[in-house]
């Protein structure tokens, strides 16, 4: 199978009150140096009984929106700082654009709710660099995510193909 990537040239993060604000909500994409959704893996033990070791059994993953930016406070309103500020601990609804510019069919896009957390103000004195902050925005369930149609039909096709050629 040829190698793909997903390049992150033009990514964007539009944040809003609610998931039908999206298409209208507010985009932070000229501050923001890093955009992921991590998984946080959740798991259970079993106690050890005098029959079996102790083990651990998988839950249901988690996800975390991890965001880093330039601070930006003197931007009009604030910016992504002061958003994350004044929005701190609330649920919002958040669109991650891997590639604003691709054409529409090439896009990979996620979606979902996270709680907003606020990210640092200030940084180090003297060394003439910008001061960068980061925030984890706990996930409120696993987020949407919307790859290119002929992506899915070529995996589809693929699984298909293998699946057929299984010898019995």
């Amino acid at each position: 199978m040829a190698r793909t990537l997903l390049i992150l040239n033009n990514p964007t993060l539009v944040v809003a009150d609610d998931e039908a604000g999206l298409a209208l909500g507010e985009a932070f994409e000229c501050q923001i140096t890093s955009a992921a959704i991590t998984p946080v893996p959740t798991t259970t033990t079993v106690p050890a009984t005098g029959c079996a070791p102790a083990t651990t059994s998988p839950g249901k993953t988690g996800y975390t929106l991890e965001l880093a930016w330039l601070q930006d406070w003197n931007a009009p309103g604030g910016g992504l700082s002061n958003y994350a500020f004044t929005n701190d601990t609330l649920p919002k609804w958040f669109k991650l654009t891997a590639d604003k510019n691709a054409a529409v069919a090439d896009q990979v896009v996620a979606t979902g709710q996270a709680y907003v957390v606020a990210g640092a103000l200030g940084g180090t004195f003297g060394d003439g660099s910008p001061a960068a902050t980061t925030a984890s925005w706990p996930m409120l369930d696993a987020p949407t995510i919307t790859t290119p149609a002929d992506v899915l039909a070529a995996a589809a096709g693929a699984e298909l193909a293998t699946s057929g050629s299984k010898s019995k």
